[in-house]
Protein backbone atom coordinates (compact mmCIF):
# COMPACT_ATOMS: atom_id res chain seq x y z
CA UNK A 1 0.00 0.00 0.00
CA UNK A 2 2.95 2.16 0.96
CA UNK A 3 4.59 1.56 -2.58
CA UNK A 4 1.77 2.49 -4.56
CA UNK A 5 0.91 6.03 -2.64
CA UNK A 6 4.79 7.16 -3.10
CA UNK A 7 4.08 6.09 -6.78
CA UNK A 8 0.97 8.22 -6.99
CA UNK A 9 2.74 10.55 -5.44
CA UNK A 10 5.75 10.94 -7.50
CA UNK A 11 3.65 10.50 -10.49
CA UNK A 12 1.95 13.84 -9.31
CA UNK A 13 5.30 15.72 -8.67
CA UNK A 14 6.84 14.86 -11.95
CA UNK A 15 3.87 15.92 -14.02
CA UNK A 16 3.83 19.80 -11.03
CA UNK A 17 7.12 19.61 -12.06
CA UNK A 18 6.93 19.08 -16.15
CA UNK A 19 4.11 21.85 -16.05
CA UNK A 20 6.00 24.72 -14.24
CA UNK A 21 8.77 24.17 -16.04
CA UNK A 22 6.29 24.24 -19.53
CA UNK A 23 5.14 27.37 -18.07
CA UNK A 24 8.48 28.68 -17.05
CA UNK A 25 9.68 28.18 -20.78
CA UNK A 26 6.30 29.76 -22.28
CA UNK A 27 7.12 32.91 -20.04
CA UNK A 28 10.99 33.03 -21.03
CA UNK A 29 9.59 32.49 -24.79
CA UNK A 30 7.36 35.12 -23.69
CA UNK A 31 9.68 37.54 -22.42
CA UNK A 32 12.71 36.75 -25.31
CA UNK A 33 9.88 37.76 -28.23
CA UNK A 34 8.58 40.94 -26.36
CA UNK A 35 11.81 42.35 -25.91
CA UNK A 36 13.00 45.26 -27.77
CA UNK A 37 16.59 45.24 -29.60
CA UNK A 38 18.95 47.65 -28.19
CA UNK A 39 19.56 50.68 -30.06
CA UNK A 40 22.41 51.55 -32.50
CA UNK A 41 25.72 53.02 -30.85
CA UNK A 42 28.11 54.97 -32.28
CA UNK A 43 29.90 53.23 -35.32
CA UNK A 44 27.26 50.93 -35.47
CA UNK A 45 26.48 49.13 -39.40
CA UNK A 46 23.10 49.01 -38.72
CA UNK A 47 20.47 51.07 -40.28
CA UNK A 48 18.92 52.56 -43.74
CA UNK A 49 21.49 52.96 -46.75
CA UNK A 50 21.57 54.71 -49.69
CA UNK A 51 23.21 52.27 -52.65
CA UNK A 52 24.27 53.64 -56.15
CA UNK A 53 26.32 50.84 -58.42
CA UNK A 54 29.17 51.84 -60.68
CA UNK A 55 26.68 51.73 -63.77
CA UNK A 56 24.58 53.83 -61.94
CA UNK A 57 22.44 51.40 -60.82
CA UNK A 58 21.15 52.76 -57.47
CA UNK A 59 19.56 50.86 -54.70
CA UNK A 60 18.70 50.46 -51.03
CA UNK A 61 20.13 48.31 -48.27
CA UNK A 62 18.88 47.51 -44.83
CA UNK A 63 21.48 46.19 -41.89
CA UNK A 64 19.98 45.08 -38.87
CA UNK A 65 20.51 43.54 -35.61
CA UNK A 66 21.57 40.01 -35.75
CA UNK A 67 23.44 40.08 -38.85
CA UNK A 68 20.63 40.97 -41.23
CA UNK A 69 20.36 42.43 -44.66
CA UNK A 70 17.17 43.45 -46.59
CA UNK A 71 18.34 44.44 -50.22
CA UNK A 72 15.89 46.05 -52.47
CA UNK A 73 15.98 47.91 -55.94
CA UNK A 74 14.70 50.45 -56.58
CA UNK A 75 13.37 49.79 -52.82
CA UNK A 76 13.29 46.95 -50.40
CA UNK A 77 9.75 47.12 -50.62
CA UNK A 78 9.49 46.30 -54.59
CA UNK A 79 11.62 42.77 -53.85
CA UNK A 80 10.16 42.56 -50.31
CA UNK A 81 7.97 39.47 -51.42
CA UNK A 82 11.00 37.93 -52.66
CA UNK A 83 12.76 35.81 -49.40
CA UNK A 84 16.17 35.54 -51.67
CA UNK A 85 16.56 39.50 -50.93
CA UNK A 86 17.07 39.43 -47.17
CA UNK A 87 19.77 36.76 -46.31
CA UNK A 88 22.53 37.22 -42.96
CA UNK A 89 26.28 38.38 -43.30
CA UNK A 90 29.46 37.53 -42.03
CA UNK A 91 32.05 40.01 -40.60
CA UNK A 92 35.53 40.26 -40.42
CA UNK A 93 36.66 43.39 -38.88
CA UNK A 94 35.15 46.75 -41.25
CA UNK A 95 35.06 44.08 -43.85
CA UNK A 96 30.80 42.53 -44.11
CA UNK A 97 29.95 39.78 -46.74
CA UNK A 98 26.79 38.30 -47.74
CA UNK A 99 25.06 36.32 -50.61
CA UNK A 100 21.98 37.14 -52.33
CA UNK A 101 20.19 34.85 -55.10
CA UNK A 102 19.18 36.99 -57.93
CA UNK A 103 16.73 34.27 -60.29
CA UNK A 104 19.50 31.64 -60.69
CA UNK A 105 22.61 33.53 -60.17
CA UNK A 106 24.04 33.39 -56.73
CA UNK A 107 25.49 37.01 -56.46
CA UNK A 108 28.15 37.97 -54.06
CA UNK A 109 28.43 41.10 -52.09
CA UNK A 110 31.67 42.56 -49.95
CA UNK A 111 31.48 45.79 -48.27
CA UNK A 112 34.54 47.76 -46.44
CA UNK A 113 32.36 50.08 -44.11
CA UNK A 114 34.09 53.57 -42.28
CA UNK A 115 32.13 54.02 -39.38
CA UNK A 116 33.63 57.58 -38.90
CA UNK A 117 31.56 58.62 -41.97
CA UNK A 118 28.78 55.92 -42.05
CA UNK A 119 29.50 54.82 -45.51
CA UNK A 120 30.55 52.11 -47.36
CA UNK A 121 32.77 51.18 -50.33
CA UNK A 122 31.77 47.77 -51.68
CA UNK A 123 32.62 45.13 -54.87
CA UNK A 124 30.53 41.71 -56.17
CA UNK A 125 30.69 39.30 -57.71
CA UNK A 126 29.05 36.01 -59.22
CA UNK A 127 30.50 32.72 -58.77
CA UNK A 128 32.89 32.43 -56.08
CA UNK A 129 33.98 35.88 -56.79
CA UNK A 130 33.35 39.06 -54.81
CA UNK A 131 35.05 41.56 -57.42
CA UNK A 132 33.83 40.16 -61.28
CA UNK A 133 30.91 42.20 -61.61
CA UNK A 134 31.32 45.82 -60.39
CA UNK A 135 31.73 47.97 -57.62
CA UNK A 136 29.25 50.02 -55.17
CA UNK A 137 29.15 52.30 -52.52
CA UNK A 138 26.46 53.19 -49.90
CA UNK A 139 25.74 55.68 -47.20
CA UNK A 140 23.84 55.92 -44.23
CA UNK A 141 20.54 58.02 -44.04
CA UNK A 142 19.87 60.07 -41.21
CA UNK A 143 16.90 61.62 -40.10
CA UNK A 144 16.56 65.27 -41.44
CA UNK A 145 14.20 67.93 -42.58
CA UNK A 146 10.72 67.60 -42.87
CA UNK A 147 7.95 65.14 -44.64
CA UNK A 148 9.84 62.58 -46.77
CA UNK A 149 13.52 63.78 -45.63
CA UNK A 150 12.33 63.47 -42.18
CA UNK A 151 10.04 59.45 -42.48
CA UNK A 152 12.42 57.73 -44.89
CA UNK A 153 14.57 55.13 -43.21
CA UNK A 154 14.16 52.59 -40.41
CA UNK A 155 11.99 53.27 -37.73
CA UNK A 156 11.59 50.76 -34.73
CA UNK A 157 9.12 50.93 -32.19
CA UNK A 158 6.46 48.93 -30.56
CA UNK A 159 2.47 48.73 -30.64
CA UNK A 160 -0.39 47.69 -28.34
CA UNK A 161 -3.90 45.76 -28.80
CA UNK A 162 -6.40 47.45 -28.25
CA UNK A 163 -6.48 49.55 -25.13
CA UNK A 164 -3.47 47.78 -23.88
CA UNK A 165 0.20 49.38 -23.83
CA UNK A 166 2.77 49.21 -26.79
CA UNK A 167 4.61 46.51 -25.93
CA UNK A 168 4.99 44.18 -29.11
CA UNK A 169 8.15 45.38 -31.32
CA UNK A 170 7.25 46.88 -34.70
CA UNK A 171 9.44 47.67 -37.61
CA UNK A 172 8.45 50.63 -39.99
CA UNK A 173 10.70 51.21 -43.00
CA UNK A 174 9.76 54.18 -44.96
CA UNK A 175 11.77 54.45 -48.93
CA UNK A 176 11.17 56.76 -51.61
CA UNK A 177 8.14 57.17 -53.90
CA UNK A 178 5.90 56.55 -51.03
CA UNK A 179 6.67 52.88 -50.49
CA UNK A 180 6.43 51.42 -47.33
CA UNK A 181 7.89 48.08 -45.22
CA UNK A 182 6.08 46.70 -42.47
CA UNK A 183 6.93 43.60 -39.91
CA UNK A 184 5.33 42.83 -36.72
CA UNK A 185 8.58 41.60 -35.59
CA UNK A 186 12.12 43.19 -33.78
CA UNK A 187 13.32 43.13 -37.35
CA UNK A 188 12.35 42.65 -41.13
CA UNK A 189 14.23 39.74 -42.00
CA UNK A 190 11.61 36.68 -41.82
CA UNK A 191 8.43 35.82 -43.32
CA UNK A 192 5.95 37.97 -40.94
CA UNK A 193 6.31 40.75 -43.38
CA UNK A 194 4.26 43.50 -45.39
CA UNK A 195 4.09 45.84 -48.14
CA UNK A 196 2.01 49.29 -49.21
CA UNK A 197 2.28 52.67 -49.17
CA UNK A 198 2.40 55.97 -47.04
CA UNK A 199 1.09 59.84 -47.69
CA UNK A 200 2.72 62.99 -45.73
CA UNK A 201 -0.05 65.43 -45.10
CA UNK A 202 1.41 68.46 -43.45
CA UNK A 203 2.54 67.38 -40.03
CA UNK A 204 0.50 63.88 -40.25
CA UNK A 205 1.39 60.33 -42.17
CA UNK A 206 -1.07 57.96 -42.93
CA UNK A 207 -0.40 54.59 -44.28
CA UNK A 208 -1.63 51.31 -45.38
CA UNK A 209 -0.31 47.87 -46.04
CA UNK A 210 -1.08 44.24 -46.32
CA UNK A 211 1.04 41.40 -45.03
CA UNK A 212 2.09 38.79 -47.36
CA UNK A 213 0.34 35.73 -46.17
CA UNK A 214 -2.89 38.24 -46.13
CA UNK A 215 -4.30 40.72 -43.85
CA UNK A 216 -4.70 44.24 -44.56
CA UNK A 217 -3.97 47.58 -41.71
CA UNK A 218 -3.62 51.11 -41.54
CA UNK A 219 -2.04 53.52 -39.65
CA UNK A 220 -2.16 57.24 -39.15
CA UNK A 221 0.56 59.53 -37.03
CA UNK A 222 1.20 63.13 -36.09
CA UNK A 223 4.66 63.96 -36.57
CA UNK A 224 6.82 65.97 -34.59
CA UNK A 225 9.65 67.34 -36.96
CA UNK A 226 12.01 68.53 -34.10
CA UNK A 227 11.63 64.86 -32.48
CA UNK A 228 13.08 61.15 -33.48
CA UNK A 229 9.88 59.50 -32.17
CA UNK A 230 6.18 59.76 -32.87
CA UNK A 231 3.29 57.82 -31.83
CA UNK A 232 0.29 56.47 -33.40
CA UNK A 233 -3.02 54.17 -33.76
CA UNK A 234 -3.44 51.13 -35.96
CA UNK A 235 -6.68 49.48 -37.16
CA UNK A 236 -7.68 46.64 -39.21
CA UNK A 237 -8.35 47.50 -42.79
CA UNK A 238 -9.06 50.66 -43.84
CA UNK A 239 -9.51 51.53 -40.26
CA UNK A 240 -6.15 53.15 -38.81
CA UNK A 241 -7.82 53.43 -35.35
CA UNK A 242 -9.42 50.63 -34.17
CA UNK A 243 -6.32 48.60 -33.24
CA UNK A 244 -4.52 50.04 -30.82
CA UNK A 245 -1.21 52.65 -30.52
CA UNK A 246 1.97 52.25 -31.75
CA UNK A 247 5.39 54.02 -31.16
CA UNK A 248 8.17 54.25 -33.43
CA UNK A 249 11.89 55.95 -32.40
CA UNK A 250 13.96 56.64 -35.45
CA UNK A 251 17.33 54.11 -36.34
CA UNK A 252 18.75 56.72 -38.45
CA UNK A 253 21.34 57.34 -36.50
CA UNK A 254 25.34 56.80 -35.73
Amino acid sequence: MKKIILLIFSILFASCSSEDTLMEDKKSNENEANRTLPPPIPGDLRGFYDVEFDSGFKANMLFEHGNYVSYGSATITDMLANPNMRTSYIQSGNVYEFTLIHGKDYINYRIVYDPNIAKFLGTYGKGTSYTNLGAFKGAKYFTQGTDINYLKGYWLGTYGIGSAPPTNDYVLLFEEDGKLSVAANATLYGFTVATGTYNVIGNSVIGTYTYLFGGTYSFKANLDYSSQFFMGTWGYGSSSSNGGNFQMFSWNFY
